[in-house]
């Protein structure tokens, strides 16, 4: 499936970021509260992707997000909720179409491995029974995974969530980019293809990537914002790269220049 263009955010408000929760519902369950206390009119709050994952309840992790975006758009008629696509949703997609792989067992244990397993079973469905129609050919994948997409119709709002992820998000003055896991300096913005789920470079690689310029256009990027990265330990909060979650997922806000006001961790 083709991920959605990128989410371009109105001006006005404070720009909320929610970092990776890797299927954590329980930080979740901490975060939203204080997300609600602080919100305001005319603010904007991006999910930076990872919502799915094996750290928790992926299945609630979903439930209270969908909830969370019907408090704010209720309490603030102007706002901007988006969603983002990171790693975890792409390997939910790729599963949906597991049967056009050219090794469908092989990627099927590789996603399984890092942290889809918790999302197939949180679903209902069986495991075993994909391995065994990975070993039968396309037909047998194609039955699993209609199966695979009953089980999670049964959950309201979910496939339309994660049918609806945009790519990456800016805010109204392009100096902001939102991203589950970065970016590659060496293509402009819309030649990032996966580039914005898969990135694996820390902050400070992809600060001093983004320093020396050259024509992808990055001059005007004063904020790279994203859910996690690779060097948690090594994350600034006051460089050009911002992760937002580190040891735990945490929630940021960000005025109109990009700047840190506020950091709450789970």
């Amino acid at each position: 499936m083709t991920a959605a263009p990128i989410a371009r955010l109105s001006e006005g408000g404070r720009l909320w970021a929610l970092g990776a929760l890797f299927g954590d519902d329980q930080a979740l369950a901490t975060l939203a509260p204080a997300l609600l206390d602080r919100w305001r009119r005319g603010d904007h709050f991006v999910v930076l992707g990872n919502m799915l994952g094996d750290r928790g309840d992926p299945c609630r992790t979903l439930d209270l997000l969908l909830r969370l975006r019907r408090r704010l758009m209720a309490a603030n008629l102007g706002c901007s909720v988006v969603f983002l696509r990171g790693a975890q949703e792409e390997m939910w997609h790729k599963l949906l179409a597991l049967q056009f792989a050219l090794e469908p067992l092989s990627v099927l244990d590789w996603m399984l491995a890092r942290g889809l397993a918790a999302v197939v079973e949180g679903y209902g469905a069986s495991i075993a029974d994909g391995r065994f129609a990975c070993r039968h050919g396309p037909s047998a994948i194609v039955r699993w995974t209609v199966e695979v997409r009953e089980q999670q119709s049964r959950h309201p709002g979910h496939p339309e969530l994660l049918n609806g992820l945009k790519r990456a998000a800016l805010d109204a003055t392009g100096g902001i980019l939102m991203a589950a896991a970065g970016i590659d300096p060496r293509r402009p913005l819309d030649e990032q293809a996966d580039s914005f789920w898969w990135s694996g470079q820390s902050d400070a690689a992809l600060a001093t990537a983004l320093a020396r310029g050259g024509d992808a256009g990055w001059d005007r990027l004063a904020r790279l914002v994203r859910g996690a990265g690779s060097a948690p330990d090594e994350a600034d909060d006051d460089g050009r790269v911002l992760t937002v979650t580190r040891q735990r997922p945490a929630l940021v806000a960000l005025d109109a220049a990009g700047r840190l006001i506020d950091r709450i961790e789970a």
